[in-house]
């Protein structure tokens, strides 16, 4: 947001946010605040030196589960505190809110930094802020760090236009009177909020206030903010995946170097066995100097710990088992080609799989035995233990370090498992719940009105050593749940198998 739109978009947000209680603040993301003012909609602010915006808008972004401490800081002194008056920074794009209050407590609103807490704001209210002429900025290079307010976009914009119509802008400006107010696009998706029309922009849309080109400024900005944390994360897991997938097809290529040099070694076996007529099988020696069918002659270099025939089997034997090794290298590499199965396929092939796919035919039948399979309302896999013996397995075979664990608070139950689709996804509250009544069911509270559920991450949940099966030490419990066992759960969610 360019400094001398801030001018007259904070002025616009003042009129509308004065006396207006703050009753919450959030942190969405990185760098991106939002200040709820109750029926006002909510101050949505995103910080950053290039592409830093506001909005009041009537909806909120979605938030974390769990608040940043840097929010639950400024809760702790903002939090249904009145805005009062506003100090404006606006070359420097900040602005100083007091807020109602014994001692005195200014709100900071700095569009690079983001949002903090002050006791004193160290300046005073705005004066008349000092503007060059056009003859000085035509002939000062540096002028713009006696004159922030002399922003890029603005020294850009008065070397384009003629001189009349550049001083009759900076003229404008100085007297605090906008050209409009204009999102323009720049090219390659790029846009900027302006208070002047760029005259070299693809497009410019004009708009009646500041606050209105803000709020359809900030709608798919805000968007691309919330998706950029899961985009880099699925761009950093492709990349992991890849790395993982050129280091296993290397270690593939220096196993099939190695196999291949101990498949070779059937020659020297061979070789050894069309002469051993006329060695001396027992004896034991370094080397020997033999013909191959050819007539070229090769030395051998032998086990001298071992006689010749024992040399001559060991030849045969590591050839066998580089041929062996061999196939076993031709299955890794094309298992490592074909692409990985779909988390919820690998425990339910649909009908007929088990007949085309064998080994996935195996998993389901193992799995069966060890486990109750559910399918919740929002169609997420939910696994519960037969027994206490196969507890372990579950955990051990069929969880990710990500999947939720949930069993009953203080006392014996079934291990139950609620698979996630992702690492930082977000289950439906309602599949919670239901798997947390799955483990219910099969606990001491199912004939209980209310049960006491706990649910932690699988990677927090660690085996006993030397305890009996099942025993296990929660590190750090993720949530609590208490749920109503209903009789009819399983019957609704249970997975039939054909």
């Amino acid at each position: 947001m360019e400094a001398n739109f801030f001018r007259f978009a904070v002025q616009e947000l003042f009129e509308k946010v004065q006396g207006v209680r703050i009753e919450k603040v959030y942190m969405p993301g990185r760098d991106l605040y939002t200040l709820d003012m109750g029926k006002r909609g909510s101050l949505i602010l995103a910080c950053s030196r290039k592409q830093a915006f506001f909005s009041l808008s009537g909806t909120k972004p979605p938030n974390p589960s769990k608040p940043p401490a840097h929010a639950m800081r400024l809760r702790k002194h903002i939090k249904n505190r009145r805005i009062l008056d506003m100090i404006s920074m606006w070359p420097q794009r900040r602005i100083f809110l007091r807020l109602f209050s014994a001692d005195p407590v200014w709100l900071e609103l700095d569009l690079v930094k983001g949002l903090s807490v002050v006791g004193d704001p160290g300046v005073y209210p705005e004066q008349s802020i000092a503007w060059p002429d056009l003859e000085s900025f035509s002939v000062e290079k540096d002028i713009w760090k006696i004159h922030p307010q002399l922003t890029p976009p603005l020294r850009q914009e008065l070397a384009r236009r003629r001189t009349d119509e550049a001083g009759r802008l900076l003229h404008d400006l100085a007297a605090g009177r906008p050209e409009g107010f204009f999102i323009c696009e720049k090219g390659g998706n790029r846009f900027a909020l302006s208070c002047f029309r760029i005259t070299d922009s693809v497009t410019c849309r004009e708009f009646d206030s500041a606050l209105e080109a803000c709020s359809a400024f900030a709608e798919p900005e805000l968007q691309r903010l919330l998706d950029a944390p899961q985009a880099k994360a699925r761009e950093k897991e492709e990349k992991k995946k890849s790395r993982k997938l050129q280091k296993k097809l290397h270690q593939i290529q220096e196993d099939h170097k190695r196999l291949l040099e101990m498949v070779k070694l059937e020659d020297k076996g061979k070789m050894i066995q069309n002469h051993l007529y006329r060695l001396d099988p027992e004896k034991k020696t370094a080397n020997l100097r033999l013909m191959d069918h050819h007539g070229l002659e090769h030395e051998l270099e032998l086990d001298p710990g071992r006689t010749v025939r024992e040399n001559m089997q060991c030849f045969f034997k590591r050839a066998r088992k580089g041929k062996r090794g061999l196939e076993a290298v031709s299955r890794r590499k094309k298992e490592l080609a074909e692409p990985e199965p779909d988390s919820d396929k690998a425990f339910l092939p649909e009908s007929g799989a088990a007949k085309r796919h064998p080994q996935v035919s195996d998993a389901r039948s193992d799995l069966a035995r060890k486990a109750h399979v559910f399918r919740s309302s929002d169609g997420y896999t939910i696994l519960r233990a037969r027994n206490s013996r196969v507890a372990g397995d579950l955990l051990r075979e069929y969880a990710s370090r990500f999947d939720y664990w949930l069993h009953a608070q203080d006392g014996p139950g079934a291990h139950t498992i609620l698979k996630r689709r992702g690492k930082d996804e977000d289950v439906p509250e309602k599949t919670v719940e239901e798997a947390a009544g799955l483990a219910a069911l099969a606990s001491f509270q199912k004939h209980e009105s209310r049960a006491r559920i706990m649910c932690a991450l699988v990677k927090d949940v660690k085996p006993v050593k030397g305890a009996g099966p099942g025993r296990v030490k929660v590190e750090r419990v993720h949530k609590s749940l208490v749920v109503e066992p209903d009789p009819d759960l399983e019957s609704r969610l249970k997975v039939q198998r054909g």
